[in-house]
C-alpha cells in the first residue's frame, strides 16, 4: 500500500469515528463543545453573521447539522496545514 492510500484510509476512519461520537443534529451547547468555544463566543459570532447555518424548529428550538458545522469550521482554516 502506498503512503497516500494509507493516509486516505486514516482520514476515512477519523471521519467515521467522528460520526459515531457526534450527533448528526446538534444543539447549541453541543456545537460549542464540539468547536471548543464558549456559548458566549458562539452567540457573538452568530450576532455578527458568522456561524454555521441553523435549523429553526420553533422560535426557541435551534439545531445545527453536524456536516454544516464541520464545513463552516473548515472554512475558517488559514495558511498551510
Amino acid at each position: 500500500m502506498s503512503v497516500q492510500t494509507i493516509r486516505a484510509l486514516e482520514e476515512r476512519i477519523e471521519a467515521l469515528e467522528l460520526e459515531l461520537i457526534t450527533p448528526k443534529i446538534m444543539t447549541t451547547p453541543q456545537v460549542c463543545e464540539f468547536l471548543g468555544i464558549s456559548e458566549g463566543q458562539f452567540y457573538m459570532r452568530k450576532q455578527a453573521g458568522d456561524s454555521p447555518p441553523a435549523m429553526y424548529w420553533s422560535e426557541r428550538t435551534v439545531r445545527y447539522d453536524r456536516d454544516d458545522v464541520i464545513a463552516w469550521a473548515q472554512s475558517k482554516k488559514v495558511g498551510q496545514a
